[in-house]
């Protein structure tokens, strides 16, 4: 009798048992993530299977999750763009290349999971405007919303803030933000893209007048306090706090900051956020992708886990992605947006965009030391008080150290002597 009890409380709970889902554990820095993920687990999008985010501090990220992954307790994880940061993961065989070509995805989203070999590794999740990110109120306020259409007008306001005791241009000096951001977005306004695509094939120098020029204005902004003077101690989190406050004007940041979860809106609901390139020779934004989904190969659930990364490709999550974070999505094709912010910051994005990246540039970062590690220390360098020129031979002799691309066209006299 008690066997038979046993059976009958197992068949009654057998459509229970056998609609359980499997969960996955996604790792992440991105707080918005977890909305995103749980409107995904409600709607039931993946049928048997449920993403559990767990959010990591940035400043711990990579070492934690590279822990927890060799551990295995990592099934699904977002990782930064590009082959450098890649190429730790491939070295010690985390993550492996995508077997389907991700022809859902924006061309220009690909070379964030693209690596030094050429593989395509995860899938991009989002493609990030980056520019001068403009208080619109505070410029409004002094007469100064119109945009400026050359170097000299640019300088023109922040001349103008300066001496309203409003610093022009907020930064700080995380190595990721002076790589990603600050380098990429001066580039895009002030070099032309046919020279920075000749810098990635290592037909062009850095140590160029056209390249030291970046170099040479960020000095002079500094000189001329239109920059924080507290730049080099600054971190990204108290630049945006800074900016927020109303204690400056502008900043060299992405469109990540201009939704409505941003430090901006916390602090002041009415904050109105614009977006202006550098106006300079090319006068470009950036179009930047942001990273990418990845699958720790070393999962017990590494087949549930790809089905997760094909949905990411999916107009469906595309769509969930925009209206849920406020972020454009790396898909290639409609969206239904319904921010009015956003649908303008994806304008830019199609009419405006650089057409060459030295910050994924594999060319320039799969070596040690990288692009991305040299350009940062270049600008810290003019900080610091080191010439243009100086902090633009400090990039070209690190390039040339393990034989980039370029070397041959761009030997350092100063090494042969």
């Amino acid at each position: 009798m008690t066997k038979l009890l046993y059976l009958v409380i197992i068949l009654l709970l057998w459509p229970t048992f056998a609609s359980a889902k499997q969960k996955l554990d996604l790792y992440t820095w991105r707080q918005q993530e977890q909305l995103l993920w749980e409107k995904i687990n409600n709607q039931n999008l993946l049928s048997d299977i449920q993403v559990n985010v767990k959010v990591i501090d940035f400043d711990t990220y990579q070492s934690h999750v590279q822990l927890a992954m060799q551990n295995q307790r990592v099934d699904l994880f977002q990782w930064m763009p590009g082959p450098a940061a890649l190429a730790p993961l491939i070295e010690h065989n985390l993550i492996s290349a995508q077997s389907n070509e991700l022809t859902s995805i924006n061309s220009n989203a690909l070379p964030a999971a693209t690596g030094a070999d050429g593989n395509i590794y995860g899938v991009p999740f989002a493609m990030q405007l980056e520019g001068v990110l403009v208080n619109k109120k505070l410029l409004e306020k002094h007469g100064l919303n119109s945009q400026p259409r050359s170097v000299a007008q640019l300088e023109s306001v922040f001349a103008q803030l300066k001496r309203q005791n409003i610093t022009p241009l907020q930064m700080a000096s995380d190595q990721w933000y002076l790589s990603q951001v600050v380098a990429e977005v001066m580039a895009a306004g002030l070099l032309k893209a046919s020279r920075a695509q000749a810098l990635i094939a290592g037909q062009a120098c850095f140590t160029d007048p056209d390249y030291v020029n970046i170099l040479s204005t960020l000095k002079s902004w500094h000189a001329q306090g239109f920059i924080n003077q507290d730049v080099l101690t600054q971190d990204y989190h108290g630049m945006g706090t800074s900016k927020a406050l109303g204690n400056s004007a502008l900043a060299l940041d992405g469109g990540w900051r201009a939704g409505p979860n941003s430090v901006f809106y916390q602090i002041d609901k009415s904050y109105q956020v614009g977006f202006w390139a550098i106006p300079g020779q090319s006068g470009k934004f950036y179009g930047f992708a942001d990273g990418t989904y990845q699958i720790n190969t070393t999962s017990e659930h590494a087949a549930l886990a790809q089905k997760v990364l094909d949905f990411t490709t999916t107009k469906t999550f595309a769509n969930l992605f925009a209206n849920t974070l406020n972020e454009i999505p790396a898909y290639d094709g409609q969206v239904q947006i319904s921010s009015a912010n956003l649908k303008a910051q994806a304008q830019l994005l199609n009419e405006q965009s650089y057409d060459a990246s030295l910050f994924t540039a594999s060319s320039l970062n799969q070596g040690s030391p990288s692009y991305q590690q040299l350009v940062a220390e270049a600008i810290k360098q003019v900080f610091s008080g080191v010439s243009a020129q100086q902090a633009a031979q400090h990039i070209q002799q690190g390039l040339n150290s393990w034989q980039y691309i370029g070397t041959q066209n761009c030997v350092d006299l100063t090494l042969q002597n």
